[in-house]
């Protein structure tokens, strides 16, 4: 059949920022069902249903395209990778579970879904770099049966009542710790001009020790909160000076008596010394589950430190509150040990004399560092490790990141991941189908792609949010 949508084709920037804010009701949840409730994914094309090939038996969502209706065809893809969201009571802010409301938002849809805007899914997913387990992509049959429906006129088909509407994501079986209620203030200065970092401290009261298998962050001001770490730490542990990682939290504490917790650019505060950020929390993430059966450790009598970083590039925040739940699940024990890093080069670029400026002027300014496993492998007495998890992040000003694993030749031995539309609202947590095995040698390389055609001063790297960062976040498993 042949399109007549071409004005649908290239939308610009702008509509596909505007698309991802209105079909999923903006930074929260990710419009897919909650991929620790879902463990059906095919696991050569990643999709949770149908063969992708258009074969499929009428009503499966993988018909004949140009014969498709809503209730025979459209509607078992959007059950399956969209209701989620775009249901009654969901964050969507449109219905796509009943025929009137996704015929009059019909157009919409086949824009989004073409560009790939929709459903939330920003690493690429056709078997060229990595197979990922509860993909949320869509396959290109159930794009083009989308299309072809709008093209049609959004015929409604026969109804039908045997598709069920999924269970609101959430994660059971877990601890919810709860942030103060905070008024945040900007900082100020060229590095968080807008921003402030915070941290408060929280007692799991933990006391053997426990394995986090799973986690979910609640902000409770989504328009203020643009991430949360939690990061366990043990107060009794000598940092010098004759001082303990308690004494330097009082300490960071008592320097704003008058406000709660502490300012902490560094995870949880100058001074302190933690092992690992098990949870890592951005705009969109959803519930994340450790894969491999594992966890990371939390040891008996560790605390809990929050940090939270507020936004206010908006002025109408200023004078806002949050208070954030932090849910965690905690288990006993887990088969594999797991670690999560989130190392950066670019952001590391600022201590290390002279930082790295991004150049304005250029559509695609790349940046591309790298880092060596042996920085991980021996961990846990290992003598290679498992590389299962990627965490993308970058600032307004990102496009593209593309992370990729290299022998000691400088040969890839596979790719980690890559994003060709990076979208701040969607930070997603990925994990593998099958992890990447790291040995003493191996180097991670990362590339960050930045347009800055829309300014007239260098970037420079920093956490307010309009400065940039090349994160490239891992999740590595003992075997």
């Amino acid at each position: 059949m042949q399109s007549n949508t071409e004005s649908r084709r290239a939308p610009t920037p702008a509509m596909c920022g505007l698309l991802a804010l209105t079909l999923c009701g903006g930074p929260l949840a990710a419009c897919k069902d909650d991929p620790g409730l879902d463990d059906g994914a095919d696991t050569e094309t990643g999709h949770g249903h149908g063969d992708g090939d258009g074969d499929g038996d009428p009503g499966d969502g993988d018909g004949d395209p140009a014969a498709a209706t809503y209730w025979q065809e459209v509607a078992p893809i959007y059950y399956d990778s969209c209701v989620s969201c775009h249901r009654e009571g969901g964050i969507g802010p449109f219905e796509l579970d009943n025929y009137a409301s996704a015929a009059a938002w019909a157009q919409a849809s086949a824009i989004a879904v073409e560009n790939r805007v929709m459903p939330p899914w920003l690493v690429t997913d056709d078997g060229t770099c990595n197979s990922w387990q509860h993909s949320r992509a869509l396959s290109q049959t159930e794009i083009d049966t989308i299309v072809a429906w709008v093209d049609a006129g959004a015929p409604e088909g026969e109804p039908r009542d045997d598709l069920e509407v999924p269970a609101l994501p959430g994660l059971d079986g877990a601890t919810a710790f709860v942030t103060p209620e905070f008024t945040p203030e900007p900082e100020g200065g060229f590095l968080s001009e807008f921003d402030e970092y915070r941290c408060f401290l929280i007692d799991p009261e933990l006391d053997h020790d426990q394995f986090i298998t799973a986690y979910e962050v609640l902000p409770g001001n989504e328009a203020l909160v643009h991430h949360v770490l939690a990061i366990p730490v043990d107060p009794t542990l000598d940092v010098g000076g004759g001082m303990t990682n308690l004494d330097v939290i009082e300490a960071l504490d008592a320097e704003s008596p008058d406000r709660l917790g502490w300012s902490c650019f560094g995870a949880a505060g100058d001074g302190v010394e933690i092992d690992s950020l098990p949870v890592t929390w951005a705009p969109g993430q959803g519930v994340v589950e450790f894969p491999a059966e594992s966890g990371t450790r939390v040891n008996a009598g560790d605390l809990l430190v929050v940090q939270v970083h507020y936004n206010m590039v908006d002025p109408e925040l200023i004078g806002q509150s949050d208070s954030t739940t932090v849910k965690i699940r905690l288990e006993d024990e887990v088969a594999h040990e797991g670690l999560f890093d989130v190392p950066d080069a670019l952001l590391g670029s600022l201590f290390e004399g002279d930082p790295y400026m991004i150049p304005p002027g250029e559509e695609a300014h790349e940046f591309t560092w790298s880092f060596p496993a042996d920085w991980y492998v021996g961990w846990n007495g290992s003598e290679s490790l498992e590389l299962w998890g990627f965490f993308p992040h970058m600032h307004a000003f990102g496009t593209k990141m593309r992370v990729r694993v290299l022998d000691e030749q400088g040969q890839e031995l596979g790719c980690v991941g890559d994003v060709q539309r990076w979208d701040f609202n969607w930070q997603l947590y990925y994990f593998m189908q099958q992890p990447i095995v790291l040995e003493s040698g191996h180097q991670i390389e990362v590339t960050c792609t930045y347009d800055t055609t829309d300014v007239d001063e260098p970037i420079l790297p920093g956490w307010g949010t309009y400065n940039e960062m090349c994160l490239a976040g891992v999740y590595l498993v003992a075997p």
